[in-house]
This record gives structure tokens, C-alpha cells and sequence, in this order.
């Protein structure tokens, strides 16, 4: 699975990030991290504990979808963070090869953004398959295909 996430990843990732990604096993735990977070704030909205015809309206779908995606933003920086602060050593016998995660916060906040823009689009589609579960807001984020 880390081989296919690798190559998803590689069309839009900086590359020595990617790497430094795959080496340390953390593409899989990032891409389910992303599918828990917007399917847990899609049962949220859709079905508790915020169905309700007050918070049924577009405005309240895209709060929560910026909430999925803002949550994952946060996650992925800090733990990008975390990584580069451990000052992980390419290779043990060779220090002068550099460490992992070596990257600027350009590369750190460009990833995370990709990350949340991942998240949204997985929150519209989890969306799309559970708006049919809701009480209130069937018609969240369009009225196709529930009209």
C-alpha cells in the first residue's frame, strides 16, 4: 500500500519530503488519519451530533468540511515538526549524510495544505454517500443525486 500511496503522492508532493515520508512509514498513517477525520466529522454532521434543521444549511457543511480539513492541516504540520525534530540520521554509520525531515517550513506548510485539500475532497465524498442517513440535511452539499 505504501508503494501506491507513493506514487499518488508523488504527482503533487515535494519530493525529498516524500521520501523522507515513505522511509519512515508515515504515508499510510497520514492517509487513514485523513479518511477517519472527515468520516467521523461527515457522522458528526450528518448524523449526530449535529443534525439538526438549525445547522442543516450549506454555510454549516462548509464549517464542518473546513473543520475536517483544518484539523488534518494541524496534524500534519506537527507531526512533520515532530519528525524534524528528532534529528533522525539517515544512515547510522555516516552522519554527514543528513538527517530526515530536513526540509524548510515551505515544504512542511505546502504538504499540510495538500493534506487538507486530500481530507475536503474525501469529506465530499463521504458526504455524497451519507447525506441519504440525515434527517435534516439531505440536501447537503447539493440536492443531486437526493432530489
Amino acid at each position: 500500500m505504501e508503494e501506491s500511496l507513493y506514487n499518488f503522492y508523488n504527482l503533487f508532493v515535494n519530493s525529498a519530503l516524500l521520501e523522507d515520508l515513505y522511509q519512515e512509514e508515515l504515508l499510510s498513517p497520514m492517509t487513514w488519519t485523513a479518511i477517519g477525520i472527515a468520516f467521523v466529522v461527515a457522522v458528526a454532521f450528518y448524523i449526530w451530533p449535529f443534525n439538526k434543521v438549525s445547522f442543516s444549511g450549506f454555510g454549516s457543511w462548509l464549517t464542518m468540511l473546513g473543520v475536517s480539513a483544518l484539523t488534518l492541516f494541524v496534524i500534519t504540520l506537527v507531526t512533520c515538526y515532530q519528525k524534524a525534530g528528532q534529528e533522525i540520521l539517515r544512515v547510522d554509520a555516516d552522519p554527514d549524510q543528513g538527517m530526515f525531515f530536513d526540509q524548510s517550513v515551505s515544504v512542511f506548510v505546502s504538504f499540510a495544505f495538500t493534506m487538507a485539500l486530500l481530507t475536503a475532497v474525501i469529506f465530499f465524498v463521504i458526504s455524497m454517500i451519507m447525506k441519504g442517513f440525515s434527517s435534516n440535511a439531505k440536501h447537503r452539499p447539493m440536492l443531486w443525486p437526493s432530489k
